[in-house]
């Protein structure tokens, strides 16, 4: 399951991945960010997804639909900033192939054991 809730408070949208998570939950996650235009032009997101299993059935070119859904989003953007909590040795190799596939000039991924650190990552 995947949850949000824009902090304004803050300025971060603040993202919880839960349980087994499919690829098609994460690309509809994203799209759903493209849609939505309540939300900042320069959009700080914080992911915990320390709770959560990536669908073990996930490839390499899962990643990259990702990628095109993220583009997607990038386009009603002017930047995203994306730091993301993984607690588990898969989800931190997808998270860093994930990196790799994403590199764009307006769109930064991070990958945190820590709230503290994802948060003040967001923040500099």
């Amino acid at each position: 399951m995947i949850t949000r809730i824009f902090n304004s408070e803050k300025g971060i949208l603040e993202s919880k991945f839960e349980g087994e998570i499919s690829i098609n939950e994460v690309t509809e996650y994203i799209l759903s960010l493209s849609e939505d235009k309540t939300l900042p032009k320069v959009l700080k997101i914080f992911t915990d997804a320390s709770n959560a299993t990536f669908d073990e059935n996930v490839v390499p070119n899962d990643l990259k639909k990702l990628v095109e859904a993220n583009y997607k989003s990038l386009s009603v953007r002017d930047s995203i900033y994306d730091a993301f909590i993984v607690s588990k040795p898969i989800e931190m190799a997808l998270g860093q192939l994930y990196m790799e596939f994403s590199k764009s000039e307006n769109y930064y991924f991070n990958l945190f054991s820590t709230k503290e650190a994802a948060v003040k990552w967001l923040n500099s």
